[in-house]
């Protein structure tokens, strides 16, 4: 999306930059010709006044038109396109560079999943305790304010209620695990629960490794 809007401000700005010379060489093209009318006005009144001396002011403005022929409007709009040519030279080449540099980044890596390695639960009257071990695995980056959310569920699929709590580890750092214990009142109709682990208000996703080999 980034690289769209500085194609389209780039592209925004080479036409302003080319309406700006254009108008200017418009307005350079106007009053060079007015200019030559006046200069041609007073030798068409020199002459009739002076014929002797005709000769020489067609000479002069013969060597004022040549004077003024390697500035003629088309070589100036020649000028012109020749600037934006270079002008979308550049922005191509910009666009191309920064495609090939996204390309050469790739997609940023996904972090691997957190593992629940261990999950046990105990009823205490009407409160439900929930045991378990997570491990963040060995090329996991650190996750810090980590929190166990467990949601309880009646027998008919219901919900009932849900209760959190941060882990034993501040920070569970990669190739490292931490014990968590969520207690959750009112559990005495629960027929199922569910355990998610967040930072903040963020989802952190994770896998059930329990009785698996070859962990991280």
């Amino acid at each position: 999306m980034t690289f769209l809007i500085i194609v389209t401000l780039s592209s925004l700005l080479l036409a302003a930059l080319m309406s700006v010379i254009a108008w200017r060489l418009a307005g350079e093209e106007r009053r060079r010709s007015e200019a030559r009318v006046a200069v041609l006005s007073t030798e068409i009144h020199d002459a009739d006044t002076a014929p002797a001396a005709a000769a020489q002011n067609v000479a002069l403005s013969a060597d004022l038109f040549s004077a003024a022929r390697p500035e003629t409007s088309a070589g100036r709009w020649a000028t012109v396109a020749g600037l934006g040519v270079i002008a979308f030279c550049t922005i191509l080449a910009l666009a191309v560079g920064l495609s090939g540099a996204r390309s050469a980044t790739g997609p940023a890596a996904v972090a691997p999943p957190l593992e629940l390695v261990a999950l046990d639960q105990d009823r205490d009257g009407d409160r439900l305790v929930i045991r378990g071990v997570v491990r963040n695995p060995a090329g996991g980056p650190a996750v810090a304010g980590l929190t166990a959310v467990v949601f309880l569920f009646n027998r008919d699929g219901g919900f009932l209620t849900s209760e959190r709590s941060a882990l034993g580890a501040a920070t569970l750092g990669p190739g490292s695990e931490s014990p968590f214990v969520v207690t959750v009142a009112g559990a005495g109709d629960v027929g199922r629960y569910r355990i998610s682990f967040r930072t903040g208000d963020r989802i952190v996703p994770h896998v059930d490794t329990r009785g698996k080999s070859g962990k991280s």
